[in-house]
């Protein structure tokens, strides 16, 4: 299995969202003092790991994601793009990920906005 950056915060925020809830269970081990304070931690932690992921959840990420795997051999981007697509399929440092020649103008003029 390859995790990538996205996929440990995730697990991460699962296991604290776990302690979030594990209110009895916690404090039949810990006590209720230290209970208190690991799911005050656990929020903490998860309210951040959380912004953390949808902040590098973006389309533009999500296609260089894509663009990266295994058995891709190129992406040809038409008229409907948007314009964070449009812009990655006319970035000339993005050789895998490119406009159908007949909508090439079109796609230029959504990546400019």
């Amino acid at each position: 299995m390859n995790l990538n950056l996205k996929t440990i915060l995730a697990i991460c925020g699962a296991v604290l969202s776990v302690l979030m809830v594990s209110t009895a269970q916690l404090t039949d081990l810990f006590g209720p003092g230290v209970t208190k304070s690991i799911i005050s931690i656990a929020g903490l932690i998860n309210m951040i790991l959380n912004s953390v992921t949808v902040a590098l959840s973006t389309q533009a990420s999500l296609v260089k994601e894509v663009v990266a795997m295994p058995g891709v051999e190129k992406i040809q981007v038409n008229t409907q793009a948007n314009q964070t697509l449009a812009q990655i399929a006319t970035d000339p440092l993005q050789p895998k990920v490119g406009t159908k020649p007949e909508d090439r103008a079109q796609v230029i003029d959504i990546a400019k906005g």
